[in-house]
């Protein structure tokens, strides 16, 4: 069996250097976040095109029409062209940040998995699509972790994020749905109303502000927390007996 006070602290060790770097990227994050807002409002631009229109009596001329572009944000309305630019800079920024901040977590995560699982000999089968999933259910099924609140609502806004460009499909119709609603459905539910930061707009797009990545890091640490004084009280009770014992847990 391993030993715990020295390879269990190694992960452990990684893990928590990963919550610094989790904690530096949301901050950086943020500060980007706001000298680009700050510098949107001089960078936006006026420019003028031909644009062949008709007069009220049906004739076609052709005039100059005035048109903006921030970014790669381009518009005939100057107020909507500068919002839009500023939206997307939060968004993106913010996403990208997570995006890099869950996949660190993911596979630091999976390390700790893999120690558990020789940790305590378990062969059974472990429900659940990704690493994180996979821990949670070993530290219900086997360590005894029953008390540890999951991951699922990050895990969730993850895959909005990843998979559909920032948007919750069908949220809106789901929300004021009366009837039953999938599994799938309530997990995404149950995500944005239970995350700190987060909110849906009217097209279903999900929009992270400025206290979401700050809320994701803290998490990502209480549950390091968790399954770390998890793992300890494992160990203390069983110590080298349950990885002779096999599949306990099954």
């Amino acid at each position: 069996m391993a030993k715990l006070d020295f390879i269990f602290s190694v992960h452990m060790f990684a893990l928590y250097e990963s919550i610094s770097v989790m904690r530096m990227l949301a901050e950086q994050a943020e500060k980007n976040v706001a000298l680009a807002l700050k510098e949107a409002d001089d960078s936006i631009k006026e420019h003028e095109h031909e644009e062949e229109t008709c007069d009220q009596y049906g004739e076609s001329y052709v005039r100059q029409r005035t048109f903006y572009s921030c970014g790669s944000s381009i518009g005939y309305d100057h107020e909507e062209v500068l919002l839009t630019h500023k939206f997307m800079i939060t968004q993106l920024t913010r996403r990208s940040a997570f995006l890099t901040m869950f996949g660190l977590f993911e596979h630091r995560m999976s390390q700790c998995l893999a120690f558990m699982l020789e940790l305590t000999g378990f062969e059974g089968e472990l429900k659940g699509m990704g690493p994180l999933e996979k821990a949670h259910a070993m530290l219900k099924k086997v360590i005894g972790g029953n008390d540890i609140t999951d991951l699922d609502h990050l895990t969730v806004i993850r895959n909005v994020m990843a998979h559909s460009d920032g948007t919750a499909k069908g949220y809106r119709e789901i929300s004021t749905r009366i009837g039953k609603k999938s599994h799938s459905e309530k997990r995404v539910l149950s995500a944005i109303r239970r995350t700190e930061g987060v909110s849906v707009n009217f097209i279903d797009d999900v929009l992270m502000d400025e206290r979401f990545l700050e809320y994701a890091v803290a998490d990502f640490k209480r549950y390091v927390g968790e399954m770390e004084a998890a793992v300890q009280r494992y160990h203390a009770e069983y110590g080298s007996e349950s990885s002779k014992s096999g599949a306990r847990g099954c």
